[in-house]
């Protein structure tokens, strides 16, 4: 059996806080495969990582992020809300995400956040950084947007893109080969065994999201999907040894 890969979703975020340099690095020490984040583009067109709209949530300022410049993005304080041992964490660029990403030879899921806000230079954007640091291979896009994803598949057609959907759909592997997707990425709960065979049988991954209880993660290893989106990469991980332990040889 195909072993499942593990995805920090926004980073380590059970233990530091989310879409921070800080939740990425232990994402790498906990041995993800990879990561998942989320991008929005700032008033200078920069690609930052935040998954809100506005900063109001995960930092200690108030706005939209598309009318704020970097500048004024890095002046916040991005991990005091979740902890004051994280006091002084900035909100990332892509960039940096990257950096890490390539030094470690992990794997990133990208989420598009083209949703409420519409930013329509963000997919070429994204494109020419994955280009700069030789990761399109290792990237998936991933978005609940899914013309922003036919928009990534023309400026980038080799890159992996993934629907991101909530519903318990049927035959969702028709629909995303009709968007001109490569993967899926539904919500957890949605996810049972005919969708997975479905998805295999027309060589689609399925990855699904955001999965941090033991119960749920036991049961999608055993359906096989090939990577769970979660949290906690420190629980799947411990999961994942005791599924191996007990499948017959």
């Amino acid at each position: 059996m195909k072993r499942t890969e593990v995805y920090a979703h926004r980073g380590f975020s059970a233990m530091a806080p989310e879409n921070t340099m800080a939740a990425f690095q232990r994402a790498v020490d906990a041995g993800a495969d990879g990561v998942e984040l989320d991008v929005h583009l700032t008033k200078d067109n920069k690609v930052v990582v935040i998954h809100d709209e506005t900063v109001k949530r995960t930092t200690d300022g108030t706005g939209k992020v598309r009318e704020l410049t970097l500048e004024e993005l890095r002046r916040l304080d991005a991990g005091s809300w979740f902890d004051p041992e994280f006091k002084g964490e900035k909100i990332p660029t892509l960039e940096e995400v990257l950096q890490l990403v390539a030094e470690h030879g992990m794997k990133i899921n990208i989420e598009l956040k083209n949703n409420r806000v519409i930013y329509p230079e963000l997919e070429q954007k994204v494109a020419n950084l994955l280009q700069q640091y030789g990761l399109v291979k290792q990237a998936v896009i991933s978005s609940f947007n899914h013309y922003s994803l036919k928009v990534m598949k023309q400026v980038q057609p080799e890159i992996d893109t993934a629907i991101l959907y909530m519903e318990g759909l049927v035959d969702p592997w028709v629909y995303a080969k009709h968007a001109g997707a490569t993967s899926l990425h539904p919500y957890w709960y949605t996810v049972v065994e005919e969708v997975v065979k479905g998805c295999q049988k027309e060589n689609l991954p399925v990855r699904p999201f955001t999965v941090n209880q033991p119960k749920g993660m036991r049961r999608l290893l055993q359906l096989g999907v090939d990577a769970i989106i979660t949290d906690k990469p420190d629980v799947l991980r411990e999961e994942m040894e005791k599924t191996a332990a007990i499948s017959p040889s």
